[in-house]
């Protein structure tokens, strides 16, 4: 049985989806977080996740017209996107308004940068995942999200390295 292989196209209206549902939970997060260096960075996250959203949507206009162009019409391709709509929703930053409601659900500063960084993690394996069943010509498309996820983490793990350290100076 052959694997599913999506094309960058799709890959792209999955990434759009998850990093929708990250906007939303950075932005609800950072509202509620009385910290002011979650919530700045919780902010700069969420403006990051809307360029990663307007980036995500030019490429697909140029993937879509690659695509089309060599392939004609397919009147699977809004099948596939419903398919892959509910695939995203299933994953990483899950169901509309999930953001939200996870947001809602931690109690501090250190509960809400574990979720984030796991949904960080959580979303760098569905994209490692995703890299194994896209098209070779496509690779590229998944290689830049991968980068730019990376970064989320990186950010998010130097703020709670930072803020576990304040914590132990207090204490001590």
């Amino acid at each position: 049985m052959d694997p599913v292989h999506f094309t960058g196209k799709e890959v792209i209206e999955m990434a759009v989806r998850i990093e929708e549902n990250g906007l939303k939970f950075y932005t609800d997060a950072g509202k509620a977080s009385k910290n002011k260096s979650v919530k700045d960075l919780f902010k700069t996250l969420a403006e990051e996740e809307g360029r990663h959203i307007k980036a995500f949507l030019n490429l697909k206009k140029l993937l879509a017209e690659d695509e089309l162009a060599s392939v004609g019409f397919d009147a699977y391709l809004d099948e596939a996107s419903q398919y892959l709509k509910a695939l995203a929703d299933t994953e990483v930053f899950t169901k509309p308004e999930g953001g939200k409601k996870l947001a809602g659900a931690v109690h501090d500063e250190h509960d809400v940068l574990n979720t984030a960084i796991g949904m960080e993690k959580d979303s760098l394996l569905f994209y490692y995942e995703i890299q194994k069943m896209i098209r070779e010509k496509d690779r590229a498309v998944v290689d830049s999200i991968i980068e730019q996820e990376k970064d989320h983490l990186r950010k998010l793990t130097e703020l709670q390295t930072g803020l576990a350290g304040q914590k132990g100076a207090a204490l001590e």
